[in-house]
């Protein structure tokens, strides 16, 4: 199977607040396809973002906002 290179922009963003204000971030994935590299990038966005604090959860939401080959 062949690789393609692509970097992945997540958005990542409190839901009870604006889209706007959440910090981007992208992510260099390398992936048979687009589709492939989008739930890649998604995967590890949620596994290394923080989602609690003490004994409660974080409101927080992921976005894929773009994917451009590299």
């Amino acid at each position: 199977m062949e690789l393609k290179q692509f970097n992945v922009t997540v958005r990542c963003f409190d839901p009870t607040g604006r889209f706007a204000d959440g910090k981007d971030v992208v992510l260099p994935v390398d992936s048979p396809d687009e589709e492939h590299a989008v739930s890649a990038a998604m995967s590890n966005a949620v596994a290394f973002t923080r989602k609690t604090e003490g004994s409660g959860v974080l409101p927080v939401a992921f976005a894929c906002i773009a994917v451009a080959g590299r």
